[in-house]
């Protein structure tokens, strides 16, 4: 449509050309008034073969006229011009300065596992400004060409247009698709793209950029990207990106701000409330499954007066044995050292379990094969690994030795003649749903006293 050297409306003097989409080109020009780089897309009348398409261009520069992001070009202009036979619209946009990461990788780039997570924090921040907008804007089209990489590092997220090319996509059949079908969320292609079917596009376009190789060429199991083979990343990272790229938009991230506080690791994803999921409104367990990996951290429980008030009579109960026991020791008189002895078991059982509440928290970790339990205690650590066939069932009982009166419920893994116990601190139904979570992803039967 334009040549270098055109130009439009008396202000753009056409550069060269930056791209070609399915209905509309977009070139690089120079803004005579400003004296500025600027990108211009265009579509012509005259070459429309679908009315729809009109209408998807005008809804772009809508959309862009309202960003404000440091990440997304500025919008500065639309209009259109009437030529003997044809009308063209255009869109003008600052020019992002940079590459595409496609181009990146072209010229050999292989970034590094953090140089992707620092890329990945970017483009979050910006998808976490557009899914917040009322109404919320998808882009629908994450992928390495609509995605602009400067030598510093910064990225800018361009071209949105991909309103077009989801109609297009999903309109027509046949090799249309090929091009962008691996950055596409299988729901894209139903036409219910919504805001973690963006997460998808970034997971695909971390994973182009981890291995220089379409998504579309990694096989697949369950319809879903089998990409860890033939990456080398951290487990937490490479756990991460699996979830992105999880098939079913109901296993993905819910949200861009979740997803970005997970990679920053300001916090742990809570598992939204549904019907597969009955976790108590309230309770700081955090837990995350898929198909492949269930996670349970369970956490300190919170401080109680009754706790303190233990901890102190404890301390005081103890504290008042030591002179008396010494004096007795140094008297020689073995009789009242046995006498004794039961005070100081009451004293001491009394302090390492108010202790145990108040400072164990455990993680617990299962797999298809393997499970893992961690306890961890003032800055102590200990783990438990097994395996899932040994697991007999998964209970909430008492701790044994304890009246019927006085019983303290909580959970346990029974392992052979082994039962390793978490979440006394819990309340009734946070035991009861960690439990029927765990025995129905282990396929293990579960007891539960109550």
């Amino acid at each position: 449509m334009h040549q270098p050297g055109d130009i439009i409306k008396d202000r753009y003097r056409i550069l060269n050309l930056l791209g070609e989409g399915g209905i509309a080109t977009t070139y690089a020009a120079e803004d005579l008034t400003l004296a500025q780089q600027v990108a211009i897309k265009v579509l012509s009348l005259r070459q429309l073969k679908d009315w729809k398409a009109l209408e998807l261009f005008e809804r772009e520069g809508k959309v862009l006229s309202q960003l404000n992001h440091p990440g997304i070009p500025n919008y500065l202009d639309y209009f259109q011009v009437d030529q003997e036979g044809d009308r063209r619209f255009y869109i003008v946009q600052e020019i992002a300065p940079g590459q595409s990461l496609q181009d990146w990788v072209k010229s050999g780039w292989r970034p590094t596992e953090l140089e992707v997570r620092e890329i990945a924090k970017q483009l979050l921040d910006i998808l976490v400004y557009l899914h917040q907008l009322t109404p919320p804007v998808v882009h629908r089209d994450i992928k390495p060409q609509n995605i602009i990489r400067q030598s510093d590092g910064k990225v800018f997220l361009v071209d949105f247009g991909a309103v077009q090319d989801t109609y297009r996509h999903t309109m027509t059949s046949g090799s249309t698709i090929v091009g962008t079908y691996g950055y596409m969320a299988p729901e894209q292609f139903r036409g219910q793209a919504k805001p973690p079917t963006d997460l998808y596009g970034l997971g695909a376009t971390l994973l182009f950029l981890l291995t220089h190789k379409d998504p579309a060429d990694f096989p697949e199991k369950r319809m879903k990207i089998d990409f860890r083979p033939y990456v080398n990343l951290t487990p937490e990272f490479a756990e991460w990106l699996e979830n992105l790229l999880e098939p079913v938009i109901e296993d993905r991230f819910k949200s861009a701000t979740e997803a970005l506080a997970l990679l920053q690791g300001k916090r742990e994803r809570i598992v939204p409330r549904s019907a597969s999921n009955l976790q108590p409104a309230g309770s700081r367990v955090v837990l995350e499954k898929t198909p492949r990996q269930l996670k349970v951290k369970v956490p300190q429980p919170k401080l109680q007066l009754y706790h303190i008030f233990i901890l102190l009579f404890s301390i005081v109960w103890l504290k008042t044995l030591v002179p008396s026991t010494l004096s007795v020791i140094l008297s020689g008189n073995l009789f009242m050292v046995l006498f004794l002895v039961p005070f100081w078991w009451v004293g001491l059982l009394s302090l390492s379990r108010t202790l145990r509440h108040i400072f164990v928290y455990s993680n617990l970790s299962f797999d298809r094969e393997k499970f893992e339990i961690s306890w961890f205690f003032l800055g102590t650590k200990r783990t438990i690994e097994g395996n899932i066939d040994d697991i007999s069932r998964v209970e909430v009982s008492p701790i044994p030795g304890m009246s019927s009166e006085n019983k303290v419920l909580n959970c346990a893994l029974e392992v052979g003649v082994n039962s390793y116990r978490f979440g006394s601190g819990l309340t009734a139904t946070e035991r009861e749903w960690i439990v029927t979570e765990i025995a129905d992803f282990i396929g293990k039967p579960k007891f539960i006293d109550r």
